[in-house]
């Protein structure tokens, strides 16, 4: 195992070599990306996985893809090492690889109106994570932007908090609830109050911006393709109990057709973006498609939802990150929430066929789909108890007679292996 301060003199000694090996004219993304990964692969072999992640993000920096501070925020966040000499001398050889460095987030700037940006904020019991989401959100710089922080009655000092930090603040809205009332009713109560700009942003309180150039560019990208329903971008997925950093990216075409991908949606070529934290949403698109009267306001539903009124747009850049912990809400889902997100979507398959031209048999299978991937999720990671399993079969032979012996099947082992560790004896005798 690499020690941290070997591991910081490996990752100087590579940004140093990365430096001189690109310093010879334009290159693609994969030329640059085999050439650090080549020097990657000179290092010992357990500094060699966290050197090719970095070479990935290194390769997109000479593509023009990514901001430079998006590079600077992943060496100090995974080598302490973004004021370094050799990050600097890394950063100006990336930027003189490709001559539209910095048109992408000065793109915004030649748009004549500037329309206004709602972002909405919901947290509960996160102070820390809650600061540095809306200090992400004020450091981008985008001029006409208001943030809604709806508190879901924390008992953690948030509204002290959000006084001291933000209480002079004029962009910032603090809303309270008196009583826990969940996430999805509570983005629907911020968005009714206070949600008045033409792109609304859905943020979460432990995810947060590192582009503070994204908004403009993605104001700028929906100006010019009218219609979107929404426009999103990559984001690096932090793992907080390693605080290791993953890459994920969309792939997903620059417009992608409305039809295609929602009937595809989170399937392979098709996948969601991390939750909502780096997506513009036209109002416009969530009033047309009806999120006054959703059931469940959460993510997947919103969409679906606005898939059904509009393509979606993706730029090809690391803009946010997207934490990973013990504490997510997909990883905690309670029976009645996931009862309540498969109605949402049973209403979403009813409304692309009462109102969207989908064929109904199509829909049948759009939801049969949808529902057994949604279950299968709840039964893997969030169900605890035999009750949970019977619960959800007698919900599913109700509901979605198709796909329940495939459903029971798939957890019959894993239920009779609950209730064999239910019996006390045999817990005391495997230690658990």
């Amino acid at each position: 195992m690499v020690q941290q301060e070997d591991m910081r003199q490996v990752c100087r000694r590579f940004m140093d070599s990365v430096s001189r090996e690109i310093g010879g004219g334009p290159a693609t993304e994969e030329e640059v990306f085999g050439k650090c990964r080549t020097l990657a692969e000179r290092e010992q072999p357990e500094a060699r996985e966290a050197l090719t992640a970095l070479s990935r993000v290194i390769a997109r920096q000479a593509a023009g893809k990514d901001a430079a501070e998006v590079l600077r925020f992943y060496l100090d966040s995974q080598f302490g090492l973004s004021d370094s000499e050799e990050a600097g001398l890394l950063e100006e050889k990336l930027g003189a690889l490709h001559s539209s460095a910095g048109s992408a987030a000065a793109e915004g700037a030649a748009v004549g109106a500037v329309p206004k940006i709602s972002v909405i904020i919901t947290t509960y019991n996160r102070k820390p994570f809650l600061r540095q989401a809306v200090e992400s959100i004020l450091a981008q710089n985008y001029p006409n932007k208001e943030i809604v922080v709806i508190d879901d009655a924390s008992a953690d000092g948030t509204e002290v908090m959000m006084e001291e930090c933000f209480g002079d603040e004029p962009r910032v809205i603090y809303m309270r609830n008196e009583t826990n009332k969940g996430p999805g009713a509570n983005r629907l109560a911020a968005f009714t109050a206070h949600g008045d700009g033409e792109y609304i942003l859905f943020l979460d309180d432990d995810d947060y911006l590192i582009d503070s150039g994204y908004f403009s560019r993605a104001a700028a990208f929906h100006q010019s393709r009218p219609g979107l329903s929404f426009v999103a971008a990559n984001v690096f997925l932090e793992y907080s109990a390693s605080q290791r950093l993953q890459l994920q990216e969309i792939g997903l075409s620059e417009v992608t057709d409305r039809r295609a991908y929602f009937l595809n949606f989170e399937r392979p070529g098709y996948g969601k973006p991390a939750s909502t934290l780096t997506t513009l949403f036209r109002r416009e698109a969530l009033i047309d498609m009806d999120i006054l009267h959703m059931n469940m306001v959460n993510d997947a539903s919103i969409y679906l939802r606005s898939l059904l009124v509009g393509d979606a747009g993706f730029i090809d850049a690391v803009v946010g990150v997207y934490r990973i912990h013990g504490n997510n809400i997909t990883f905690n889902l309670s029976r009645d929430f996931l009862v309540r997100n498969l109605e949402e979507k049973r209403s979403i398959r009813n409304l692309a066929v009462e109102r969207y031209n989908y064929k109904k048999k199509e829909m049948t299978g759009w939801f049969n789909n949808t529902a057994y991937d949604t279950i299968v999720y709840y039964l893997r990671n969030s169900a605890k108890t035999k009750e949970d399993y019977t619960y959800m079969y007698q919900w599913t032979r109700s509901n979605c007679p198709d796909i329940y012996g495939k459903v029971k099947q798939e957890f019959r082992v894993r239920l009779i292996k609950k209730q064999i560790l239910q019996v006390p004896l045999i817990r005391k005798l495997i230690g658990r």
